[in-house]
């Protein structure tokens, strides 16, 4: 399989699934598997817990290696709003008492991912990196979807209370798989992605790790 998916859960799935088929031209979804949390085909419901708890638990397992070792790619994708919390453990602001940049606070959340996927096995993370791509959404992957649909110029990026933004906007959105799948068929389009990136930071961020491997993914496919 060219991509593997271990997200919070299959609202992130499915968004993340978009937006890789919109970026890279010749992808299809046959090439992307919902490794984490697991997820049903058929009924196209999560099949066992998600959530970041679940996420972690999954880095620093054997299945987690083995699933780096059978995809040519496995996107991580957590969201930032609860980074401070207890297990999570990763501050939200400075020394200085102030909020860090989102640049920088994807640096911190990606070496605590790190860590605990070298906690599984030492130096996994190292020799496998070329192979794991961070999707790090600060605070919300709903803030993506918010920067998507909301058309106008916005003075700063909106990172707090974005489902709730989404929702005012769009009204009858819902955490479903299905509902998500539609708020997030703008991203098959790259024109849309291109514009996205210009408004949110984070969204911006994986953009660039997508351009990293752009060059290996269309060759990946134009040989499959």
């Amino acid at each position: 399989m060219l991509f593997g998916l271990a997200c919070e859960g299959v609202t992130d799935q499915i968004t993340i699934e978009n937006i890789l088929c919109g970026y890279f031209k010749n992808l299809d979804d046959e090439e992307i598997t919902h490794l984490q949390p697991p997820f049903d085909e058929t009924d196209r419901k999560q099949k066992d817990f998600g959530g970041w708890q679940m996420l972690f638990a999954y880095l620093s397992t054997a299945r987690f290696r083995d699933d780096v070792l059978n995809n040519k790619f496995i996107v991580v994708q957590i969201d930032t709003d609860v980074s401070s919390e207890i297990g999570f453990d990763v501050a939200q602001v400075g020394d200085d008492n102030q909020p860090l940049t989102p640049e920088v606070l994807i640096a911190n959340v990606i070496a605590k991912l790190a860590a605990i996927i070298n906690g599984g096995e030492a130096d996994f993370y190292q020799c496998h990196s070329e192979k794991i791509i961070f999707c790090i959404s600060v605070h919300s992957l709903e803030c993506w979807l918010y920067a998507c649909h909301n058309k106008k110029i916005l003075s700063k990026p909106k990172i707090t209370g974005c489902f709730g933004a989404l929702s005012h906007l769009l009204p009858g959105t819902a955490k479903t798989y299905r509902c998500y799948d539609e708020l997030s068929r703008d991203f098959l389009k790259r024109k849309n992605i291109d514009v996205v990136a210009t408004k949110d930071p984070s969204f911006r961020v994986f953009i660039q790790s997508l351009e990293k491997i752009e060059d290996l993914v269309n060759k990946t496919l134009a040989e499959s």
